[in-house]
């Protein structure tokens, strides 16, 4: 059974290096955000004045519930389902789960265009390429600026929806990892403090740092180690220096592979300035953290 679930994930993360993100195919997760979207409508509405804070956590609490629980028993049925049926149709489920679950490819392109309309193009292209990859308002801003924006979206990917999803999914198959992005996407959309979601982001935005405990710091360290020992022209010691001192998931690593500060400044030292070019050094590091992740993969395959 262990080598069904390693050969699944491997051959997920292929899947995810040649096919990417399929716009012309039903995604479960375009399904979730509507669901997440609509609950907090219907649970929060507009009048937050007439909320209690207590009132607003809980609120976010049923959010939880809400979501979750139906993610968590639909992929628990058709994961059961399918290998009762058949190993291979397991297996099959289970690879299928993984690329979805996965969004490297389209980090790693949509960054790469970005780069390459700075250059074709000029800052005014740049700045709404960012401003679609990142959802951020990015009026004003310069190349540095952007280019700061880019990589900070591209090394939170890199663990969010390519490293940690990963672990995630290797610990607790499909409905881990399904469980985990559902999460993540629900932060996303709740967990961060600002004037509407401060109390009934709250649930949410902590169990997401819980549960990410794990899969974001063994992302963070492994963006240390491809940044030492892959090719790419990183600062490694300077990577585990800055992950030692910030600790921030993979984002700290990447600030200090690339010598620049990210996450509007508080991570990382301006060693460098950032130049569009830098966003090569930046997805050449999620490129070899997802790649190592197959290499251990592929040994656990072989050997286990």
């Amino acid at each position: 059974m262990f080598k069904y679930h390693i050969f699944a994930l491997l051959l997920g993360t292929i899947l995810e290096i040649f096919l990417g993100r399929l716009y012309t195919c039903w995604n479960p997760f375009d399904s979730i955000r509507n669901w997440v979207k609509f609950l907090d409508r219907a649970l929060l509405g507009d009048e937050l004045i007439l909320l209690e804070p207590s009132k607003q956590k809980s609120f976010g609490l049923w959010l939880l519930v809400l979501t979750l629980l139906p993610v968590f028993i639909v992929v628990t049925f058709f994961t059961l389902l399918c290998y009762e049926i058949t190993p291979v149709l397991g297996i099959i489920f289970e690879a299928i789960a993984t690329y979805l679950c996965l969004d490297a490819n389209y980090t790693y392109f949509t960054a790469k265009g970005i780069m390459a309309s700075f250059y074709g193009d000029g800052v005014d292209a740049m700045r709404n390429e960012v401003q679609v990859f990142t959802k951020a308002d990015t009026d004003g801003m310069d190349e540095e600026q952007l280019t700061k924006l880019t990589i900070t979206k591209v090394a939170n990917e890199a663990g969010d929806s390519s490293v940690s999803a990963i672990v995630a999914m290797f610990l607790f198959g499909p409905v881990g990892g399904f469980c985990y992005r559902t999460l993540d996407l629900i932060d996303e959309i709740v967990g961060h403090k600002d004037s509407r979601y401060e109390h009934f982001g709250y649930y949410p935005a902590r169990l997401n740092r819980f549960i990410d405990y794990i899969p974001g710091g063994f992302s963070g360290w492994l963006a240390v180690l491809c940044a030492r020992h892959t090719f790419g022209g990183f600062n490694g010691r300077n990577a585990r220096y800055i992950h030692l001192r910030d600790k921030n998931k993979a984002i700290s690593a990447f600030a200090g592979a690339l010598e620049i500060t990210l996450k509007d400044g508080t991570v990382g030292d301006d060693d460098k300035t950032a130049k569009a070019s830098l966003i090569r050094g930046a997805i050449t590091l999620l490129r070899n953290m997802f790649i190592f992740c197959q290499c251990i993969l592929l040994i656990l395959l072989l050997f286990f």
